[in-house]
């Protein structure tokens, strides 16, 4: 359900606040939450449509632990193909699989006690679930095509590089490394290395219209 006010009616930006995990229901909700808000429509004093979309930007404020690695990739290739210019707001943690659909901003700004979270993917099964050594083998490869593709992703988006991930003259230890070792960094490293622009807090105003989203 998507909770909130609209006062602005010819406002060009709205303002979309998820806090939770990236797994059902709560990706699910978003995306229906993010949908609504970018199909709303211009109307007249009569609440009547005249045509055009009543958005142009959306600011989607996102604080998250992580979750399942399917709807982290799943969530940014939604979040690219939308039809409205986007920027994304770390409010406060940003950790894991979320750091992939935070990503898919346009425009990315984390506020100054925000902090990024990088750590080892894992994989989840039932309890008591039987698996044959293909399986096992199966899910090491798609825990490695994740972390790979995660590596991707932060180099197309930041300045990060190869070097970055990996142990270098002069250094003990990489910048980031996903499968060994878990290393948390701040605001002023997320900017030095492009994984946002800007370090600050969104400046709403007033009459923005603003929406939570509840799951």
């Amino acid at each position: 359900m998507l909770t909130g006010t609209t006062t602005g009616g010819n406002m060009a930006t709205a303002i979309l606040n998820f806090h939770g995990p990236i797994n059902h229901p709560a990706t699910t909700r978003l995306r229906n939450a993010v949908y609504q808000v970018i199909g709303m429509q211009k109307t007249n004093a009569a609440g009547q449509p005249i045509g055009g979309k009543l958005y142009d930007d959306l600011l989607l404020m996102l604080n998250s632990t992580g979750g399942s690695l399917d709807d982290g990739f799943s969530l940014y290739g939604f979040l690219r193909t939308l039809p409205i210019k986007l920027t994304t707001v770390n409010m406060g943690t940003i950790a894991s699989i979320a750091i992939v659909p935070f990503l898919a901003g346009m425009h990315r700004v984390c506020c100054p006690h925000a902090i990024f979270h990088f750590h080892d993917f894992e994989w989840n099964d039932p309890a008591g679930h039987t698996m044959t050594r293909p399986q096992y083998a199966d899910h090491t490869q798609l825990l490695h095509v994740a972390r790979d593709k995660a590596f991707e992703l932060l180099k197309l988006h930041t300045s990060l590089v190869d070097a970055d991930f990996k142990t270098t003259a002069g250094r003990t230890a990489p910048l980031i490394q996903l499968l060994d070792q878990p290393v948390i960094k701040d605001a002023v490293f997320a900017k030095e290395k492009g994984i946002v622009q800007e370090i600050g807090f969104p400046q709403i105003p007033a009459d923005a219209a603003m929406f939570n989203v509840d799951y």
